[in-house]
């Protein structure tokens, strides 16, 4: 059929089917209300109450029923947009919250329309209501996701440029409380016996405990379970958490609601766990959650690079020292050994592993800057040759260069031992070790070794007549003023003890 489009229409058909009109308006989530000025009268469309997400039968024909169905914080710029528009006859348009529903989101109400005269003079105020609630989130959502780019981007120069690392960590919890809203952040670090986190810097706390206060790595707390889990650990409800029970920090101060990322560390240890807090009921979800790991992978590098300045700098020092002791130590092995050995060959053989166990234990202290050394790395350095023969378990302690360095030489006199009398000496012969960091009767800290071969191969000589005997003795007793037990049954055991300071 063709239209001829400059002919005139002869007439216009308008839609005004009653049914027509309701169909529409509910198929396209809006519902129509008006007001008589000056009156309780309130007139709707039936769909009026679906909009808001209402039972049937909710609104009861009055004004006061339309004023309850608006959130408390939004009432006032609400009637306050409807007053300007009777007073000016201006449109209106207002955007705002339902009241609230107990565990439920919020619904966001859009309305709009203006003021009106019929024939007869009586004036209402008339409008539309559309469910916006989507559109408001995605809005919300766009905006947050802006704030926290911003946010990660001035950190990330206010790091980068600020020399005192403990001010980054400061504004770190601060950046965290500010975006988020919280009112608790802390920043917890590894400490070195790997058996607790320590609060380095906070926001939201009791007087003292930044800086002191501490909290346990175990599952039974946040940050330990962080650890384990190696996510972001979200936490909506803490007296109904049945991951964890949460630390007594968080229980102390009424903490509902949280959420917990870890910070990097220069290896695989890491620095510790960065966490917010909520007094209140929270649905923190996974776009805090990148923001949070945002904050907490600059503090990871501001780590990085305070360490790599002061390693620098201790490494120099460090290494004029030890070339000079490295090559005395060289010296009296070599005299020992060659001076014990009846066999030249011998000698040359044990000489040559005790040099390869130096040459390992050095790699494992200096490739860290000569600084606190991770002893799991270095127990899987010096005893690689040997397999997974020996087993090792414990935390991941953090020892003092000069400690690792000799420990690593006491690894291998031990290893050494096991082949000539014990089970490495059989092909299926195992043997295991512990660590861990304790306190001997006294209080002080002390670093604590075990190791068990349960199956002596041949008979060994005497207890501390050999080198490596002597050795070992020499290390632990006579430079750190430790203690060597050694257990010849069932089975073989040595237990070392050596004090190391906080």
């Amino acid at each position: 059929m063709k239209i001829d489009v400059h002919q005139p229409h002869s007439h216009q058909t308008y839609l005004t089917a009653p049914d027509a009109l309701q169909e529409g308006l509910r198929l396209g989530g809006g519902g129509i209300w008006r007001w008589r000025i000056d009156s309780e009268v309130l007139e709707w469309t039936c769909n009026l109450e679906s909009v808001h997400q209402l039972p049937p039968g909710s609104f009861d024909g009055t004004l006061a029923s339309f004023q309850r169905d608006i959130h408390p914080e939004d009432v006032q710029q609400v009637w306050d947009k409807i007053s300007t528009s009777i007073e000016t006859g201006a449109p209106y348009r207002a955007v705002y919250r339902t009241a609230p529903r107990p565990g439920a989101p919020d619904i966001w109400i859009e309305t709009s329309g203006g003021a009106t005269t019929d024939a007869e003079g009586n004036r209402y105020l008339t409008g539309i209501c559309l469910d916006v609630s989507e559109r408001v989130r995605n809005e919300r959502q766009l905006e947050r996701r802006l704030a926290e780019q911003n946010a990660v981007a001035r950190f990330g120069s206010f790091a980068l440029n600020e020399e005192s690392f403990q001010k980054v960590l400061d504004e770190a919890v601060r950046v965290a409380a500010e975006v988020l809203q919280v009112p608790l952040t802390k920043i917890l670090e590894f400490t070195e016996s790997a058996e607790s986190l320590v609060l380095r810097a906070g926001i939201g706390w009791a007087d003292g405990l930044v800086g002191r206060g501490e909290v346990g790595i175990d599952r039974e707390s946040q940050a330990g379970y962080t650890l384990v889990s190696k996510n972001p650990v979200i936490v909506r409800d803490l007296r109904a958490e049945t991951r964890f029970s949460g630390p007594k920090l968080l229980h102390d101060h009424q903490v509902r609601s949280g959420l917990s990322v870890i910070i990097p560390g220069p290896t695989s240890r890491p620095f510790g766990v960065f966490g917010i807090h909520a007094r209140d009921l929270r649905d923190f979800d996974a776009t805090d959650a990148e923001f949070l790991q945002s904050l907490a992978n600059i503090v990871a590098g501001a780590a990085r690079q305070v360490a790599a300045a002061e390693n620098q700098q201790l490494l120099l020092r460090e290494m004029a020292h030890r070339v000079g002791n490295l090559l005395q130590l060289v010296s009296s092995i070599g005299a020992q050994t060659f001076n014990a050995a009846p066999d030249i060959e011998v000698a040359r053989r044990s000489f040559s592993a005790r040099l390869s166990a130096l040459a390992r234990s050095n790699y494992a202290v200096s490739r860290g800057g000569w600084t606190m050394t991770r002893f799991p790395e270095l127990f899987e350095e010096a005893l690689k040759p040997f397999g997974d023969r020996i087993s090792g378990t414990g935390r991941d302690v953090l020892l003092p260069p000069q400690l690792s360095f000799d420990m690593g030489l006491v690894l291998h006199e031990l290893a050494t031992n096991s082949v000539k009398y014990g089970g490495l000496g059989r092909n299926d012969g195992k043997v295991s070790v512990t660590w861990s960091y304790g306190r001997n009767p006294d209080g002080a800290r002390q670093f604590r070794f075990v190791w068990e071969d349960p199956s002596p191969g041949q008979e060994a000589p005497v207890a501390g007549t050999g080198f490596g005997s002597k050795l070992i003795a020499a290390l632990i007793e006579g430079k750190w003023n430790g203690t060597v037990t050694v257990d010849d049954g069932p089975g073989f055991r040595v237990t070392l003890e050596v004090p190391v300071a906080d």
